[in-house]
């Protein structure tokens, strides 16, 4: 949101633009193919509010936008250019100039099979799944500040289980006043509807269809850039409401208890060590507050804080990206729910092996709250149990044609949960590809593979999810 500002010619007409409008997409539609499958596979801390991590300042510089004739020659390499972010001018679209906008919209649609649709231990179910995935980005060109627009939808639809079909959506907008050429304020809100999927540990057990709910955010803050010594400061506020859901055999099952907020306040500051290496610091402090008293008459509100330093590497090497340590802590107001205290480290690695192979790591910690009306943790009690989850990931991307993009990738991810006696390992496994067969169509494919190793009983499943897609844009 903080992209700095450039100036291209299109139509001979100068005009100011957001460097990052092509390539935005293009990581689109490469990270597309798994966007579904996001919604099929049973990720835990997807479908909870979590503590957020501060973005790390200043950000990188980014690539140029809009889209040159594709008889023009393309444009030499920036700094940190990888496999998918690289600018094809013959295959990104150009978009609808609209006044002081460019729109950016964006069909697909997808055909998967999942193995497991109910992430159950034995006997799974499968099914095949049809996805319709719209999508839009307004996107302004201002000369100074930017206003901009987005809006998804996710829409799936069971073969042979058509009370399984959900209806995720997505709107949002962000924007940024320039204060000075390195300093501005920044601000976006957003509303989401979307469902836990089977197989997080925060889906209830005995459900007849998946828990939905929806989110509303608002995050703003201000940034002090492009000096050596650089800060910034930012707050926010997300709030997830839960429906009630059908229970097998009739009745239905409230999620009010699971209503809550998470507010936080962060702050930062970094300092250039050398040209491009900048060391940083950054502290969090945030607050979940539940709507409702849970059966038993507790509230599971907790103060959430986290303290990182680390070092920050500027996109203009083989390898650049971020990695910290520090502490993370979890407070309950109510004693008998206890104190939790973390070791925090992280962060994100891209090396560039060769032009046309590209290596991505991540890695995060973070508290994922319980749902209070959840049996399927391991306790009935009145909070129900949060857990930290660790997660690593390595990504890796190959351009074996210009139009043609090979991915594949593999994460594990742990699990500890508070007051009970459970542990979670998940392992992922999976491909794709896509094929860029103008700059208004576009192929896809992916498999994943998905287990989940727990201590609680019945909770251990594997899932196998197969994509195809197919996909347009202006």
């Amino acid at each position: 949101m903080g992209g700095r500002i450039a100036s291209v010619k299109i139509d001979r007409v100068q005009v100011p633009a957001i460097r990052d409008l092509r390539s935005r997409l293009l990581k689109r539609c490469v990270a597309g193919s798994l966007f579904l499958m996001v919604g099929l596979l049973p990720l835990g801390a997807r479908a909870q509010i979590t503590s957020p991590l501060l973005p790390l300042l200043p950000s990188p510089p980014l690539p140029t936008v809009p889209t040159q004739p594709a008889a023009a020659p393309a444009p030499p390499a920036y700094a940190g250019e990888t496999v998918t972010s690289r600018i094809r001018p013959e295959f990104n679209p150009i978009g609808v100039r609209v006044g002081d906008f460019f729109w950016f919209p964006r069909g697909e649609l997808d055909e998967a099979y999942n193995s497991n649709i109910f992430a159950t231990p034995s006997s799974p179910t499968h099914d095949f799944i049809t996805g319709v995935l719209p999508s839009f980005d307004l996107l302004s060109i201002f000369p100074r500040n930017a206003l901009n627009f987005h809006g998804s939808s996710a829409l799936q639809f069971y073969t042979h289980n058509g009370t399984q079909n959900t209806q995720d959506a997505f709107l949002s907008t962000d924007g940024r006043l320039d204060v000075t050429a390195g300093s501005s304020f920044y601000g976006n809100a957003q509303a989401t509807h979307q469902h836990i999927s089977y197989g997080s540990p925060n889906s209830p057990g005995n459900i007849a269809q998946p828990v939905t709910y929806w989110t509303y955010t608002a995050r703003g803050g201000y940034a002090q850039g492009g000096r050596r010594f650089s800060w910034g400061v930012e707050a926010g506020s997300t709030s997830a409401q839960y429906n009630g859901v059908p229970l097998v055999g009739g009745g239905v099952l409230p999620q009010s208890t699971a209503d809550a907020t998470f507010s936080d306040v962060a702050v930062n500051a970094s300092y250039e060590i050398i040209p491009d290496y900048l060391g940083y610091a950054r502290f969090d402090a945030g607050l979940f507050d539940y709507w409702h008293t849970s059966p038993g008459g507790l509230r599971p509100n907790s103060k959430v804080y986290r303290a990182d330093v680390g070092l920050q590497i500027l996109p203009r090497h083989i390898i650049y990206g971020q990695v910290y340590v520090g502490y993370l802590v979890q407070n309950f107001d109510q004693s008998s729910l206890g104190s939790f205290h973390y070791p925090d480290f992280g962060g994100r690695l891209v090396w560039n092996v060769t032009p046309l192979n590209t290596l991505t790591f991540n890695g995060l910690r973070t508290f994922v709250q319980g749902g209070s009306s959840n049996p399927s943790v391991g306790i009935t009690g009145p909070a129900g149990n949060g857990y930290l989850a660790t997660t690593v990931q390595a990504v890796a991307d190959h351009e074996l044609l210009r139009n043609l993009l090979l991915n594949v990738n593999g994460s594990y991810e742990n699990d500890t949960f508070q007051g009970i006696s459970r542990t979670d390992n998940v392992f992922t496994a999976g491909a794709g590809v896509t094929y860029l067969v103008n700059r208004h169509l576009f192929l896809g494919g992916s498999f994943s593979y998905q287990r989940r190793n727990s201590t609680f009983s019945g909770s251990s499943y594997t899932q196998d999810v197969l994509l195809l897609r197919v996909g347009t844009q202006l």
